[in-house]
């Protein structure tokens, strides 16, 4: 039952990594919402699903880094690159969006129906669907970390 403890170090980024997906992808879409629907609650909602997905980006990427080593001197590690550096880039990208937002709250003005950071947000929601679609690839093409076989797959 408690057979994923041996392999727990290599399995957490998947097990992270949805926390980010999910706080970043609600907070753009619920910024871009209150950009059409202004409301306080919204908008509240999405600042704390940004710092949720933050606070998940920044381990989501250690653990991505730390379960990319053992391929890493494999064929493989070429297919994994171009998803590292979105997820680290991404990862800098929205800390540095958090902090602007947190500086602008702390000051009264709340950015969030601003329209740079509405274009960011936009530009995040791509990010996170280019980053979970090359992680998916990883995965479900190349079979990357994936122990045993499936019994439900032909």
């Amino acid at each position: 039952m408690f057979d994923f403890l041996q392999n727990i170090w290599l399995d957490l980024h998947p097990i992270i990594v949805h926390f980010a997906i999910g706080g970043l992808f609600l907070s753009f879409a619920l910024t871009l919402l209150a950009r059409f629907r202004p409301n306080a609650t919204l908008n509240e909602t999405s600042w704390i699903l940004l710092v949720v997905g933050v606070v998940a980006a920044i381990p989501a990427t250690v653990t991505g880094l730390i379960a990319h080593f053992p391929y890493e001197d494999t064929a493989l590690a070429a297919a994994i690159e171009p998803h590292q550096f979105l997820g680290m880039l991404g990862t800098l990208a929205t800390l540095g969006l958090a902090v602007w937002r947190f500086n602008a709250r702390r000051k009264g003005r709340d950015i969030g129906a601003h329209p740079v950071y509405v274009g960011l947000i936009v530009a995040g929601l791509v990010w996170v669907v280019l980053l979970g679609g090359t992680g998916g690839n990883l995965v479900y093409e190349l079979g990357i970390n994936v122990r045993g076989v499936n019994p439900l797959l032909p």
